[in-house]
Protein backbone atom coordinates (compact mmCIF):
# COMPACT_ATOMS: atom_id res chain seq x y z
CA UNK A 1 0.00 0.00 0.00
CA UNK A 2 1.23 3.58 -1.14
CA UNK A 3 2.05 5.95 1.56
CA UNK A 4 1.81 10.00 1.42
CA UNK A 5 5.31 10.30 2.76
CA UNK A 6 3.66 14.33 3.47
CA UNK A 7 1.60 12.62 6.75
CA UNK A 8 3.65 12.60 9.99
CA UNK A 9 0.97 10.95 11.92
CA UNK A 10 -2.51 11.50 13.38
CA UNK A 11 -3.29 14.93 14.52
CA UNK A 12 -3.82 13.36 18.06
CA UNK A 13 -0.30 12.06 18.23
CA UNK A 14 1.19 15.62 16.64
CA UNK A 15 -0.43 17.46 19.36
CA UNK A 16 0.82 14.95 22.34
CA UNK A 17 4.54 15.85 20.63
CA UNK A 18 4.24 19.39 20.70
CA UNK A 19 2.46 19.42 23.85
CA UNK A 20 6.05 17.43 25.22
CA UNK A 21 8.38 19.73 23.55
CA UNK A 22 6.12 22.64 24.57
CA UNK A 23 5.88 21.58 28.49
CA UNK A 24 9.44 20.79 28.39
CA UNK A 25 10.32 24.36 26.61
CA UNK A 26 8.42 26.22 28.88
CA UNK A 27 9.59 24.96 31.94
CA UNK A 28 13.32 25.66 30.60
CA UNK A 29 12.06 29.11 29.88
CA UNK A 30 10.26 30.18 33.17
CA UNK A 31 13.06 28.52 35.19
CA UNK A 32 15.65 30.94 32.74
CA UNK A 33 13.27 33.99 33.49
CA UNK A 34 12.24 32.82 37.06
CA UNK A 35 16.74 32.98 37.31
CA UNK A 36 17.44 36.24 35.68
CA UNK A 37 14.34 37.89 37.17
CA UNK A 38 15.53 37.06 41.00
CA UNK A 39 19.08 37.95 39.76
CA UNK A 40 17.81 41.08 38.54
CA UNK A 41 15.69 42.31 41.33
CA UNK A 42 18.47 41.24 44.00
CA UNK A 43 20.43 43.77 41.63
CA UNK A 44 17.61 46.36 41.79
CA UNK A 45 16.79 46.04 45.71
CA UNK A 46 19.41 49.08 46.59
CA UNK A 47 20.71 47.27 49.67
CA UNK A 48 24.22 47.78 51.00
CA UNK A 49 27.03 45.12 50.19
CA UNK A 50 28.93 44.22 52.53
CA UNK A 51 31.03 42.33 49.96
CA UNK A 52 31.12 45.35 48.13
CA UNK A 53 32.30 47.35 51.25
CA UNK A 54 34.92 44.78 52.95
CA UNK A 55 36.26 44.65 49.34
CA UNK A 56 36.78 48.32 49.14
CA UNK A 57 37.48 49.04 52.86
CA UNK A 58 40.81 50.04 52.02
CA UNK A 59 39.84 53.06 50.09
CA UNK A 60 38.07 54.58 52.94
CA UNK A 61 41.32 53.81 55.19
CA UNK A 62 43.58 55.60 52.67
CA UNK A 63 41.13 58.74 52.59
CA UNK A 64 40.71 58.15 49.05
CA UNK A 65 36.82 58.72 49.39
CA UNK A 66 36.50 59.87 45.63
CA UNK A 67 37.58 56.76 44.23
CA UNK A 68 34.93 54.74 46.51
CA UNK A 69 32.62 52.74 44.59
CA UNK A 70 29.73 54.13 46.41
CA UNK A 71 27.15 53.13 43.69
CA UNK A 72 28.40 49.42 44.09
CA UNK A 73 28.38 49.41 47.44
CA UNK A 74 24.85 51.21 48.53
CA UNK A 75 23.26 50.99 44.91
CA UNK A 76 22.16 53.31 42.51
CA UNK A 77 20.71 56.01 44.67
CA UNK A 78 23.07 55.99 47.42
CA UNK A 79 25.75 58.44 49.16
CA UNK A 80 28.09 58.62 52.43
CA UNK A 81 29.37 60.95 54.70
CA UNK A 82 32.37 60.38 56.79
CA UNK A 83 33.09 61.94 60.08
CA UNK A 84 36.17 62.28 61.98
CA UNK A 85 36.46 61.36 65.92
CA UNK A 86 34.71 64.88 66.86
CA UNK A 87 31.87 64.41 64.59
CA UNK A 88 33.40 66.58 62.24
CA UNK A 89 32.64 65.90 58.14
CA UNK A 90 35.30 64.83 56.70
CA UNK A 91 33.65 64.00 52.92
CA UNK A 92 30.30 63.89 51.83
CA UNK A 93 29.82 62.30 48.30
CA UNK A 94 26.51 64.49 47.31
CA UNK A 95 24.71 67.28 48.72
CA UNK A 96 21.60 65.77 49.33
CA UNK A 97 23.76 63.36 52.12
CA UNK A 98 23.26 64.84 55.75
CA UNK A 99 26.42 65.95 57.19
CA UNK A 100 25.48 66.36 61.38
CA UNK A 101 24.99 63.59 63.70
CA UNK A 102 24.82 63.43 67.48
CA UNK A 103 27.13 61.07 69.15
CA UNK A 104 24.15 59.23 70.42
CA UNK A 105 22.43 59.50 66.88
CA UNK A 106 25.58 57.70 65.33
CA UNK A 107 25.31 54.98 68.10
CA UNK A 108 21.50 54.18 67.02
CA UNK A 109 22.70 53.73 63.47
CA UNK A 110 23.09 49.90 62.59
CA UNK A 111 26.72 48.69 61.96
CA UNK A 112 26.86 47.43 58.33
CA UNK A 113 29.32 45.09 58.72
CA UNK A 114 27.01 42.88 61.70
CA UNK A 115 23.94 42.00 60.95
CA UNK A 116 21.65 44.21 63.20
CA UNK A 117 17.96 44.45 63.69
CA UNK A 118 15.86 46.65 65.69
CA UNK A 119 12.22 46.27 66.42
CA UNK A 120 9.99 48.05 69.18
CA UNK A 121 7.09 47.05 71.15
CA UNK A 122 4.67 49.29 73.03
CA UNK A 123 2.83 47.74 76.16
CA UNK A 124 1.45 49.37 79.27
CA UNK A 125 2.68 47.76 82.70
CA UNK A 126 0.87 46.73 85.78
CA UNK A 127 1.09 50.45 86.60
CA UNK A 128 -0.75 51.35 83.36
CA UNK A 129 1.92 54.10 82.71
CA UNK A 130 2.75 53.21 78.69
CA UNK A 131 6.52 51.66 78.06
CA UNK A 132 8.34 50.94 74.96
CA UNK A 133 10.43 47.56 74.67
CA UNK A 134 13.22 47.94 72.10
CA UNK A 135 14.89 44.98 71.39
CA UNK A 136 17.81 44.90 68.64
CA UNK A 137 19.15 40.94 67.46
CA UNK A 138 22.43 40.95 65.67
CA UNK A 139 25.50 39.19 65.08
CA UNK A 140 29.40 39.48 67.00
CA UNK A 141 32.46 37.98 65.85
CA UNK A 142 33.47 34.97 67.70
CA UNK A 143 36.52 34.40 69.86
CA UNK A 144 38.38 32.62 67.30
CA UNK A 145 37.51 35.54 64.74
CA UNK A 146 36.44 32.88 62.07
CA UNK A 147 32.51 32.81 62.82
CA UNK A 148 29.96 35.05 63.97
CA UNK A 149 27.60 34.23 67.24
CA UNK A 150 24.32 35.38 67.27
CA UNK A 151 23.44 38.27 70.04
CA UNK A 152 20.11 39.74 71.73
CA UNK A 153 20.00 42.87 73.37
CA UNK A 154 17.50 45.16 74.82
CA UNK A 155 16.08 48.32 76.17
CA UNK A 156 13.47 49.58 78.34
CA UNK A 157 11.75 53.54 77.65
CA UNK A 158 9.40 54.87 79.30
CA UNK A 159 7.10 57.10 77.81
CA UNK A 160 9.04 60.05 77.19
CA UNK A 161 11.81 58.09 76.03
CA UNK A 162 13.58 57.82 79.28
CA UNK A 163 16.04 54.55 79.40
CA UNK A 164 14.62 52.68 82.67
CA UNK A 165 16.29 49.13 81.60
CA UNK A 166 19.08 49.02 79.76
CA UNK A 167 21.31 45.61 78.08
CA UNK A 168 22.54 47.30 74.92
CA UNK A 169 25.44 49.43 76.78
CA UNK A 170 23.19 52.40 75.33
CA UNK A 171 25.75 55.57 76.16
CA UNK A 172 22.59 57.60 77.38
CA UNK A 173 19.80 58.06 79.78
CA UNK A 174 17.28 59.78 77.43
CA UNK A 175 16.36 58.56 73.86
CA UNK A 176 14.76 61.01 71.48
CA UNK A 177 12.68 60.02 68.66
CA UNK A 178 15.04 60.80 66.18
CA UNK A 179 17.24 58.80 67.90
CA UNK A 180 15.11 55.76 68.20
CA UNK A 181 13.96 56.20 64.23
CA UNK A 182 17.71 55.46 63.39
CA UNK A 183 17.71 52.83 65.42
CA UNK A 184 14.53 51.04 64.29
CA UNK A 185 15.45 51.86 60.43
CA UNK A 186 12.60 54.39 60.48
CA UNK A 187 13.73 57.65 59.90
CA UNK A 188 12.38 57.66 56.29
CA UNK A 189 10.32 54.95 54.26
CA UNK A 190 12.29 55.95 51.42
CA UNK A 191 16.07 55.60 52.74
CA UNK A 192 17.87 53.74 55.21
CA UNK A 193 21.06 54.42 57.22
CA UNK A 194 23.88 52.38 58.42
CA UNK A 195 27.50 53.05 59.50
CA UNK A 196 30.92 51.47 59.56
CA UNK A 197 33.92 52.52 61.30
CA UNK A 198 37.52 52.16 60.33
CA UNK A 199 40.58 53.29 61.21
CA UNK A 200 42.46 55.82 58.54
CA UNK A 201 45.79 55.44 57.97
CA UNK A 202 46.73 58.65 59.90
CA UNK A 203 45.96 56.33 62.90
CA UNK A 204 42.99 58.14 63.47
CA UNK A 205 39.28 56.72 63.80
CA UNK A 206 36.65 57.73 61.70
CA UNK A 207 32.95 56.66 60.79
CA UNK A 208 30.92 56.18 57.41
CA UNK A 209 27.39 57.06 57.35
CA UNK A 210 25.19 55.41 54.50
CA UNK A 211 22.05 56.04 52.89
CA UNK A 212 20.72 53.71 50.68
CA UNK A 213 17.23 52.85 49.10
CA UNK A 214 14.96 50.69 51.06
CA UNK A 215 13.00 48.06 49.47
CA UNK A 216 9.64 49.61 49.83
CA UNK A 217 7.49 45.77 51.05
CA UNK A 218 9.15 44.78 54.20
CA UNK A 219 7.24 41.38 53.45
CA UNK A 220 9.52 40.26 50.43
CA UNK A 221 11.06 37.28 51.70
CA UNK A 222 8.13 36.01 52.75
CA UNK A 223 6.41 36.70 49.23
CA UNK A 224 9.07 34.94 48.04
CA UNK A 225 8.46 31.80 49.50
CA UNK A 226 5.58 32.17 48.66
CA UNK A 227 6.08 32.10 45.56
CA UNK A 228 8.24 29.00 45.64
CA UNK A 229 5.17 27.09 46.98
CA UNK A 230 3.06 27.82 44.57
CA UNK A 231 5.79 27.29 41.96
CA UNK A 232 5.39 23.77 43.08
CA UNK A 233 2.01 23.51 42.87
CA UNK A 234 1.82 25.22 39.78
CA UNK A 235 3.54 22.58 37.92
CA UNK A 236 1.61 19.50 38.42
CA UNK A 237 -1.80 21.46 38.05
CA UNK A 238 -0.18 23.03 34.58
CA UNK A 239 0.50 19.45 33.38
CA UNK A 240 -3.07 18.47 34.31
CA UNK A 241 -5.17 21.53 32.46
CA UNK A 242 -2.63 21.07 29.33
CA UNK A 243 -3.38 17.24 28.92
CA UNK A 244 -7.25 18.60 29.25
CA UNK A 245 -6.60 20.89 26.75
CA UNK A 246 -5.24 18.48 24.30
CA UNK A 247 -7.76 16.00 24.76
CA UNK A 248 -10.73 18.42 24.20
CA UNK A 249 -9.02 20.59 21.37
CA UNK A 250 -8.51 17.37 19.19
CA UNK A 251 -12.24 16.67 19.03
CA UNK A 252 -13.52 20.33 18.87
CA UNK A 253 -10.76 21.32 15.80
CA UNK A 254 -11.91 19.48 13.31
CA UNK A 255 -15.40 21.12 12.83
CA UNK A 256 -13.91 24.92 12.45
CA UNK A 257 -11.07 23.77 10.24
CA UNK A 258 -13.43 21.99 7.95
CA UNK A 259 -15.61 25.26 7.60
CA UNK A 260 -12.52 27.27 7.03
CA UNK A 261 -11.42 24.73 4.58
CA UNK A 262 -14.81 25.08 2.71
CA UNK A 263 -14.26 28.77 2.93
CA UNK A 264 -10.99 28.77 1.02
CA UNK A 265 -12.91 26.60 -1.78
CA UNK A 266 -15.17 29.00 -2.04
CA UNK A 267 -12.80 31.85 -2.90
CA UNK A 268 -10.89 29.79 -5.51
CA UNK A 269 -14.10 28.58 -7.53
CA UNK A 270 -14.63 32.32 -7.75
CA UNK A 271 -17.44 32.52 -4.97
CA UNK A 272 -18.19 34.90 -2.34
CA UNK A 273 -16.19 33.64 1.01
CA UNK A 274 -19.05 32.89 3.28
CA UNK A 275 -18.76 33.28 6.66
CA UNK A 276 -21.64 31.27 8.17
CA UNK A 277 -18.83 29.36 10.11
CA UNK A 278 -18.99 28.25 14.13
CA UNK A 279 -15.88 27.16 16.20
CA UNK A 280 -13.00 28.73 18.81
CA UNK A 281 -12.40 32.30 19.07
CA UNK A 282 -8.90 31.64 17.06
CA UNK A 283 -10.30 29.64 14.22
CA UNK A 284 -13.62 32.45 13.76
CA UNK A 285 -10.91 35.24 13.34
CA UNK A 286 -8.98 33.01 10.76
CA UNK A 287 -11.73 33.26 8.69
CA UNK A 288 -12.89 36.81 9.30
CA UNK A 289 -9.04 37.79 8.74
CA UNK A 290 -9.33 35.43 5.57
CA UNK A 291 -12.58 36.87 4.31
CA UNK A 292 -10.59 40.31 4.73
CA UNK A 293 -8.02 38.86 3.13
CA UNK A 294 -9.73 38.24 -0.20
CA UNK A 295 -11.25 41.62 0.14
CA UNK A 296 -7.70 43.39 0.33
CA UNK A 297 -6.94 41.36 -2.82
CA UNK A 298 -9.60 42.74 -4.32
CA UNK A 299 -8.50 46.12 -3.29
CA UNK A 300 -5.30 45.46 -4.43
CA UNK A 301 -6.22 44.27 -7.47
CA UNK A 302 -8.30 47.77 -8.06
CA UNK A 303 -4.84 49.39 -6.99
CA UNK A 304 -3.20 47.89 -9.65
CA UNK A 305 -5.55 49.12 -12.44
CA UNK A 306 -5.09 52.35 -11.01
CA UNK A 307 -1.17 52.25 -11.16
CA UNK A 308 -1.46 50.97 -14.72
CA UNK A 309 -3.77 53.68 -15.67
CA UNK A 310 -1.26 56.57 -13.36
CA UNK A 311 1.72 54.96 -15.63
CA UNK A 312 -0.50 55.01 -19.14
CA UNK A 313 -0.81 59.38 -17.98
CA UNK A 314 2.72 59.69 -17.40
CA UNK A 315 3.33 57.85 -20.73
CA UNK A 316 1.23 60.87 -22.18
CA UNK A 317 2.79 63.66 -19.96
CA UNK A 318 6.08 62.29 -21.57
CA UNK A 319 5.29 62.00 -25.18
CA UNK A 320 3.27 65.28 -24.61
CA UNK A 321 6.49 66.82 -23.26
CA UNK A 322 8.85 65.61 -26.52
CA UNK A 323 6.34 66.29 -28.94
CA UNK A 324 6.56 70.17 -28.51
CA UNK A 325 10.42 70.14 -28.98
CA UNK A 326 10.95 67.84 -31.83
CA UNK A 327 7.95 69.41 -33.61
CA UNK A 328 9.46 72.57 -33.44
CA UNK A 329 12.39 71.00 -34.49
CA UNK A 330 11.05 69.35 -37.34
CA UNK A 331 9.36 72.44 -38.43
CA UNK A 332 12.13 74.67 -38.27
CA UNK A 333 14.50 71.73 -39.97
CA UNK A 334 11.77 71.76 -42.94
CA UNK A 335 11.68 75.27 -43.13
CA UNK A 336 15.44 75.63 -43.93
CA UNK A 337 15.41 72.48 -45.78
CA UNK A 338 13.22 74.51 -48.46
CA UNK A 339 14.84 77.44 -48.62
CA UNK A 340 11.99 79.17 -46.99
CA UNK A 341 14.47 80.98 -44.35
CA UNK A 342 16.05 84.20 -45.27
CA UNK A 343 19.71 84.20 -45.73
CA UNK A 344 19.84 86.69 -42.60
CA UNK A 345 17.38 84.40 -40.50
CA UNK A 346 18.94 81.18 -41.02
CA UNK A 347 21.29 81.38 -38.19
CA UNK A 348 18.22 82.70 -35.52
CA UNK A 349 16.61 78.96 -37.10
CA UNK A 350 19.43 76.89 -36.28
CA UNK A 351 20.28 78.16 -32.82
CA UNK A 352 16.13 77.60 -31.82
CA UNK A 353 17.03 74.33 -33.43
CA UNK A 354 19.69 73.50 -31.14
CA UNK A 355 18.18 75.15 -27.90
CA UNK A 356 15.09 72.90 -28.81
CA UNK A 357 17.12 69.78 -29.05
CA UNK A 358 19.31 70.88 -25.89
CA UNK A 359 15.96 71.21 -23.91
CA UNK A 360 14.91 67.67 -25.58
CA UNK A 361 18.20 66.02 -24.20
CA UNK A 362 17.53 68.07 -20.38
CA UNK A 363 14.14 65.91 -21.05
CA UNK A 364 14.79 62.40 -21.87
CA UNK A 365 18.04 62.44 -19.04
CA UNK A 366 15.25 63.55 -16.54
CA UNK A 367 12.94 61.17 -17.49
CA UNK A 368 16.00 58.74 -17.34
CA UNK A 369 16.85 59.68 -13.99
CA UNK A 370 13.44 59.48 -12.59
CA UNK A 371 12.72 55.99 -14.08
CA UNK A 372 16.17 54.34 -12.81
CA UNK A 373 15.02 56.01 -9.07
CA UNK A 374 11.47 54.51 -9.51
CA UNK A 375 13.33 50.88 -10.40
CA UNK A 376 12.87 48.48 -7.49
CA UNK A 377 16.77 47.35 -7.70
CA UNK A 378 17.64 51.16 -7.15
CA UNK A 379 19.88 51.98 -3.93
CA UNK A 380 22.27 54.81 -3.39
CA UNK A 381 26.09 53.89 -2.41
CA UNK A 382 25.31 55.52 0.95
CA UNK A 383 28.92 57.13 2.95
CA UNK A 384 29.31 58.49 5.60
CA UNK A 385 29.85 62.47 5.32
CA UNK A 386 30.02 65.98 7.01
CA UNK A 387 26.62 66.89 5.74
CA UNK A 388 27.98 70.61 6.47
CA UNK A 389 30.94 70.53 4.59
CA UNK A 390 29.40 68.73 1.82
CA UNK A 391 26.78 71.36 1.82
CA UNK A 392 29.32 74.19 2.27
CA UNK A 393 31.24 72.78 -0.89
CA UNK A 394 28.17 72.57 -2.78
CA UNK A 395 26.68 76.46 -2.28
CA UNK A 396 30.36 77.62 -3.40
CA UNK A 397 30.10 75.55 -6.78
CA UNK A 398 26.53 77.39 -7.49
CA UNK A 399 27.46 81.14 -5.47
CA UNK A 400 28.35 82.00 -9.38
CA UNK A 401 25.42 80.67 -11.14
CA UNK A 402 23.02 82.06 -8.17
CA UNK A 403 24.65 85.72 -8.24
CA UNK A 404 23.97 86.09 -12.10
CA UNK A 405 20.97 85.17 -11.43
CA UNK A 406 20.41 88.00 -9.42
CA UNK A 407 20.37 85.90 -6.12
CA UNK A 408 20.35 86.96 -2.92
CA UNK A 409 22.23 83.16 -1.28
CA UNK A 410 22.24 83.40 2.69
CA UNK A 411 23.62 80.14 4.09
CA UNK A 412 23.82 79.28 8.35
CA UNK A 413 25.55 75.97 8.63
CA UNK A 414 27.79 75.21 11.74
CA UNK A 415 30.94 74.81 12.15
CA UNK A 416 30.46 71.72 14.34
CA UNK A 417 30.66 68.63 12.68
CA UNK A 418 27.53 66.87 11.60
CA UNK A 419 27.28 63.39 9.64
CA UNK A 420 24.88 61.74 7.56
CA UNK A 421 25.30 58.48 5.58
CA UNK A 422 24.30 60.09 1.62
CA UNK A 423 24.99 59.24 -1.64
CA UNK A 424 27.12 62.61 -2.00
CA UNK A 425 26.19 62.45 -6.11
CA UNK A 426 22.63 62.04 -5.75
CA UNK A 427 22.20 64.27 -2.71
CA UNK A 428 23.53 67.00 -4.58
CA UNK A 429 20.61 66.66 -7.57
CA UNK A 430 18.64 67.31 -4.30
CA UNK A 431 20.08 70.75 -3.71
CA UNK A 432 20.34 70.92 -7.67
CA UNK A 433 16.53 70.52 -8.13
CA UNK A 434 14.92 72.72 -5.07
CA UNK A 435 17.68 75.73 -5.96
CA UNK A 436 16.87 74.78 -9.50
CA UNK A 437 12.74 75.41 -9.09
CA UNK A 438 13.67 78.46 -6.91
CA UNK A 439 15.62 80.17 -9.78
CA UNK A 440 13.30 79.09 -12.38
CA UNK A 441 9.88 80.83 -10.87
CA UNK A 442 11.42 83.75 -8.46
CA UNK A 443 12.36 86.66 -9.73
CA UNK A 444 15.96 89.00 -9.69
CA UNK A 445 16.73 90.58 -6.10
CA UNK A 446 14.79 87.29 -4.35
CA UNK A 447 16.51 86.01 -1.38
CA UNK A 448 17.58 82.46 -1.67
CA UNK A 449 18.13 80.81 1.93
CA UNK A 450 20.03 77.95 3.18
CA UNK A 451 20.18 76.59 6.75
CA UNK A 452 21.33 73.64 9.08
CA UNK A 453 20.85 73.10 12.22
CA UNK A 454 20.71 69.49 14.36
CA UNK A 455 17.66 68.28 16.35
CA UNK A 456 18.18 65.75 18.54
CA UNK A 457 19.38 62.58 16.65
CA UNK A 458 18.23 64.04 13.12
CA UNK A 459 19.80 67.13 11.08
CA UNK A 460 17.17 69.92 9.53
CA UNK A 461 17.70 71.10 6.55
CA UNK A 462 16.03 74.05 5.02
CA UNK A 463 16.06 75.68 2.07
CA UNK A 464 14.02 78.78 1.55
CA UNK A 465 13.22 82.37 -0.30
CA UNK A 466 11.24 85.19 -0.19
CA UNK A 467 9.72 84.79 -3.89
CA UNK A 468 6.16 84.76 -5.05
CA UNK A 469 4.97 81.36 -3.25
CA UNK A 470 3.83 78.09 -4.22
CA UNK A 471 0.29 78.31 -5.59
CA UNK A 472 -2.04 77.16 -2.81
CA UNK A 473 -3.60 74.52 -5.80
CA UNK A 474 -0.54 72.37 -6.14
CA UNK A 475 1.33 72.66 -2.74
CA UNK A 476 -0.05 69.51 -1.51
CA UNK A 477 0.66 67.35 -4.61
CA UNK A 478 4.08 69.37 -5.60
CA UNK A 479 6.27 66.39 -5.13
CA UNK A 480 3.86 64.58 -7.21
CA UNK A 481 5.54 63.51 -10.93
CA UNK A 482 4.63 66.48 -13.98
CA UNK A 483 3.20 69.09 -11.54
CA UNK A 484 3.16 72.28 -12.46
CA UNK A 485 2.12 75.74 -11.49
CA UNK A 486 -0.32 78.22 -13.81
CA UNK A 487 0.24 79.34 -16.82
CA UNK A 488 2.20 82.80 -16.03
CA UNK A 489 4.93 80.58 -14.44
CA UNK A 490 4.73 77.67 -17.01
CA UNK A 491 7.30 79.43 -19.49
CA UNK A 492 10.30 78.88 -17.46
CA UNK A 493 8.77 75.23 -15.70
CA UNK A 494 10.77 71.94 -16.66
CA UNK A 495 9.57 68.95 -16.50
CA UNK A 496 7.44 68.88 -13.66
CA UNK A 497 9.82 65.98 -12.38
CA UNK A 498 12.20 67.94 -10.59
CA UNK A 499 10.63 68.18 -6.52
CA UNK A 500 9.55 64.32 -7.48
CA UNK A 501 13.02 63.25 -8.50
CA UNK A 502 14.23 65.05 -5.20
CA UNK A 503 11.91 63.58 -2.92
CA UNK A 504 12.54 59.77 -4.26
CA UNK A 505 16.31 60.34 -3.22
CA UNK A 506 15.76 61.32 -0.05
CA UNK A 507 13.31 58.89 0.68
CA UNK A 508 16.25 56.28 -0.51
CA UNK A 509 18.58 57.74 2.40
CA UNK A 510 15.65 56.78 5.08
CA UNK A 511 15.18 60.75 5.56
CA UNK A 512 11.84 62.63 4.62
CA UNK A 513 11.25 66.18 2.71
CA UNK A 514 8.40 68.55 3.25
CA UNK A 515 6.74 71.83 1.92
CA UNK A 516 6.39 73.97 4.91
CA UNK A 517 3.17 75.14 5.21
CA UNK A 518 4.16 78.02 7.37
CA UNK A 519 7.84 79.16 6.49
CA UNK A 520 10.28 81.20 8.67
CA UNK A 521 9.75 84.62 8.82
CA UNK A 522 10.03 86.39 5.79
CA UNK A 523 10.38 83.50 3.44
CA UNK A 524 7.19 82.71 1.22
CA UNK A 525 8.53 78.95 0.26
CA UNK A 526 10.31 76.99 2.05
CA UNK A 527 11.22 72.98 1.58
CA UNK A 528 12.65 70.93 5.07
CA UNK A 529 14.88 67.69 4.74
CA UNK A 530 15.43 65.63 7.81
CA UNK A 531 18.13 63.24 8.29
CA UNK A 532 19.19 60.89 10.66
CA UNK A 533 22.65 61.57 12.08
CA UNK A 534 24.93 58.63 12.45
Amino acid sequence: MKTDKRKTGSFLALLIQNYVGFTLTILCILALISAIINKGFERRLDLPSVDALEANEGLLEEGNYDAFPCRKVLGPKGDFVVLDENLHTVYKSSEKMEESFTATELYCIPEMTLWEYTETTTFTNQEGKKQILVKRYGEVMSKDEETYEETESFMILDENYRVLTNTMDFPAQQLGERELQYMTDSVSASYGYQKHAFTGEDGRKYTAVFKYRKIDDPSYRHIVSALERLWLLTIPLYIIVVAVFVLKLNRKVKVPLTSLSRTITQYQQGEKPSTEYRGPNEFVEIGDDFVRLAARLNESEEKRLKADMDKQKMLADISHDLKTPITVIQGYARAICDGMIPEDRREQYLRTIYLKSSALNELINTFYEYSKLEHPDFSPVLKRENICEFAREYLASKYNEIALAGFELEADIPETPLYCHIDSQQFSRVFENIIANALKHNSEGTILRFAIAAEGNSVKISISDNGKGVPPEIADVIFEPFTVGDESRNSRQGTGLGLAIAKKIVESHKGYISLSKHPEKGMSTEFIIWMKTS
